[in-house]
């Protein structure tokens, strides 16, 4: 197997701060969550009124995927990250000290839009980096992404728990979150570094894709959408699937969520080698092949714990899949567009607020279990278009399978990491 040359070390360094800022991101959104019970009940709002606060965090979110493509088209999204990642720390302050319905959901519509001008930047980093490693490790990013929104929860469960004051959690939090990534963002791509390899001049790596038509663009959409509508499904009906539909206790019920994360944590952190190996194509197919299978035990489970293993299996499967999908989709242009990561994105977003909403909505009619065939739909959607994601780091323009990582790595290594830094430095 012929291997990428070692990156420089300003390139691990960048890959690095891309790494902490994955951390921060999810950190800020799990310390948020656990305590909406704290400022619900602080604020008097019922079930309705929390709900109109969460559709502004929902509308800030979508918005905030759309307002970067200037910035991802001319390759300088570190510049971005350097401002948007303490403002994000900044904003979560500002919903602790809401004191009605309005100012909640105006404090969450902003957290909502810096966070999802975040995402699209830090992935779009993201792919600058990983084409100069010339070996897939977006999947490793998304597992640091899943660790930080699992620390950050625990720890806001710990201080909730404390009794710990809403204002003064978030305050401490906003400020470690912020001071903590200072010294890393510093070490993001030079905007000349990544406009050599992502701006709209630069050719794809490789060279060989023509612009793509918009029905790929439409399909990388819809598993950009089923893959967060999947996430999004287990995250808020897997506890009321074990408990109502299998009668597991609530205790058992939760664990749902629990299994699943984790099983899906532990892919992301081991994909990028079999992404290295396989190709990225492989990786999407088999994954969706593993995460039906996952869905299918645990829906025909018949008790609780037949169906925790289901969980964990379809955790496990599409735990790689929202990486590959916006790494193939930073590596796609079509005619008017470099990189078509933003529309993916954004759908992906649309599919966590959209599918929980339509699956409750089904269930209402059908029963739970029928609805959640719903993203299981989407998961098989993923395994017959994988065929789309060669364009992901480790693929191959020619063909997929076995070895396609292996001959397409080192040289789009050679030719982006010589853009970026002249030839004295590709060996590191």
């Amino acid at each position: 197997m012929t291997r990428a040359p070692a990156p420089p070390p300003e390139v691990r360094r960048a890959r690095l701060a891309v790494a902490v800022t994955f951390l921060v991101h999810a950190a800020v959104f799990a310390t948020w969550a656990p305590r909406i019970p704290s400022i619900k009940q602080a604020l008097h709002l019922d079930n309705g009124a929390l709900g109109i606060a969460l559709g502004g965090l929902a509308v800030g979110l979508l918005v905030g995927t759309r307002l970067t493509g200037r910035m991802e088209r001319a390759g300088r999204t570190g510049l971005a990250m350097r401002i948007l990642v303490p403002v994000q720390a900044v904003a979560l302050v500002a919903p602790a000290f809401a004191t009605d319905l309005v100012t909640l959901t105006a404090a969450l519509a902003v957290l909502g839009l810096i966070g999802g001008m975040l995402d699209v930047a830090m992935n779009a980093h993201a792919v600058a980096v990983e084409r100069l490693y010339g070996r897939p490790i977006m999947s490793g990013f998304h597992g640091l992404w899943s660790l930080g929104s699992m620390a950050g929860s625990a720890i806001a469960a710990l201080v909730a728990r404390e009794g710990v004051d809403v204002r003064v959690h978030f305050i401490v939090a906003g400020a470690v979150c912020a001071l903590a990534s200072a010294p890393f963002l510093t070490r993001l791509l030079r905007p000349d570094q990544e406009a050599a390899v992502t701006g709209h001049h630069v050719e794809v790596p490789g060279g060989r894709r023509p612009p793509v038509p918009v029905v790929v663009v439409v399909m990388m959409a819809a598993m950009g959408f089923g893959s967060f509508l999947g996430e999004g499904a287990i995250a808020d009906w897997s506890a009321v699937y074990l408990n109502e539909s299998l009668g597991a206790s609530v205790g058992l019920a939760a664990l749902g969520l629990s299994v699943f994360s984790g099983a899906m944590t532990a892919s992301r952190l081991i994909a990028d080698r079999v992404g290295a190996r396989y190709g990225p194509v492989v990786v999407a197919r088999a994954g969706a092949a593993l995460g039906a299978l996952g869905y299918a035990v645990f829906l025909l489970a018949p008790g609780p714990m037949v169906a925790l293993v289901g969980f964990a299996v379809a955790g496990f499967g599409i735990g790689p899949a929202v990486p590959v999908v916006f790494s193939a989709a930073g590596n796609t242009g079509t005619r008017n567009r470099v990189s078509v990561l933003g529309p993916v994105v954004s759908a992906g977003y649309l599919g966590a607020v959209l599918g929980p909403v339509a699956i409750g909505a089904v269930a209402h009619r059908t029963g739970l279990t029928w609805a959640l065939v719903i993203p299981l739909a989407f998961v098989a959607l993923i395994f017959v278009a994988a065929g789309l994601l060669r364009g992901a780091a480790g693929g191959d323009d020619s063909g997929g399978g076995k070895g396609s990582g292996e001959r397409a790595g080192p040289r789009a290594a050679d030719q982006t990491a010589a853009r970026a830094h002249g030839p004295a430095n590709i060996d590191g």
